[in-house]
């Protein structure tokens, strides 16, 4: 009730205000009795702007907003994604629900690109003259919006969100353990990198997303490790594997030594043979040392092997 006193309360100052002031042009020589009203399957909608054309722009601008209010308020706007972390051998670590709301935009609306003047059910503006002789434009709009119509950007909205969530969802449902190759599980974190982009800054689940993505960078810093297969003077053989599971890799690690020389790093996909130089310059102690390092996501993954 105080709502509806409001706007009649609006609608005796409007008309309060227009009375003192003079229509000087306007498209119609009546002003239709739709304006200032509400009529079911349309939204009416006003505005001003010292121009005609930015009148009819903001009157089209809040066209779209009442469009966008009306799916908001009529969508189940809730969701909630759950995270297992889990290690290397597939025991859960922990269990993570996430839940995110989400805000109805513009952009999640294409019906919206179509919305223009031309669509309009019948509009009127006046150029009107304020008592000082500065004047101003009005422009009045009825734009056609059925409830068949809504139920449809409804459906679209939900179906396209179901879209984003299920793709979030398969996001954190990913296990590393399962993956035999490293260059997967970059690809993976690569390709949420490139969905959390998609997503509204806004958005609550551009932080889930975000959350994920550093959930995939722990998992490969925490898991990742070198496997020593063989060490002799002549050459050390090394794997990358992820807990205690070897994977392929792509990556050619660097190697330094305290005495090594002549290193040469050959990259055979399932492992990594480095030959060098033992006589020149190496001792026959334990302190002869061998550093083997790759960098995985800007993270070093480093083992040391001793020579005899």
């Amino acid at each position: 009730m105080k709502r509806l006193l409001f706007f009649v309360s609006a609608l005796l100052l409007f008309g309060a205000a227009v009375a003192a002031d003079k229509v000087i042009q306007s498209s119609a020589k009546r002003m239709p009795g739709w304006i200032g009203g509400m009529e079911e399957g349309f939204f009416i909608v006003s505005a001003e702007g010292g121009t005609l054309d930015e009148a009819q722009q903001k009157a089209m601008t809040r066209v779209r907003e009442q469009i966008i209010y009306a799916v908001a308020t009529n969508v189940h706007a809730a969701t909630s994604i759950i995270m297992h972390e889990v290690t290397d051998n597939g025991v859960i670590r922990s269990h993570k629900e996430m839940d995110c709301k989400m805000s109805v935009k513009a952009a999640d609306i294409p019906y919206l690109a179509n919305v223009s003047p031309s669509h309009a059910s019948d509009y009127y503006w006046a150029k009107v003259r304020r008592t000082d002789k500065s004047a101003y434009f009005t422009y009045h709009i009825k734009y056609p919006f059925s409830k068949s119509k809504l139920r449809t950007l409804v459906e679209e909205y939900e179906k396209q969100q179901k879209v984003i969530n299920d793709t979030l969802q398969a996001f954190a449902s990913v296990d590393f353990s399962t993956y035999d190759d490293l260059s997967e599980m970059l690809l993976q974190h690569s390709k949420i990198r490139q969905f959390e982009a998609t997503l509204h800054e806004d958005d609550s689940r551009r932080e889930i997303c975000h959350a994920i993505r550093q959930f995939y960078e722990r998992m490969l810093s925490q898991n990742l490790n070198i496997k020593t297969l063989s060490a002799n003077r002549q050459e050390t053989r090394v794997a990358l594997a992820y807990g205690s599971k070897t994977i392929a890799c792509t990556l050619v690690p660097k190697a330094k030594s305290n005495c090594l020389t002549a290193m040469n790093i050959q990259n055979q996909g399932d492992a990594t043979l480095i030959s060098y130089d033992f006589q020149t310059g190496c001792y026959e102690d334990e302190s002869n040392w061998l550093d083997i390092t790759y960098n995985v996501l800007n993270k070093k993954i480093s083992t040391r092997c001793y020579i005899k």
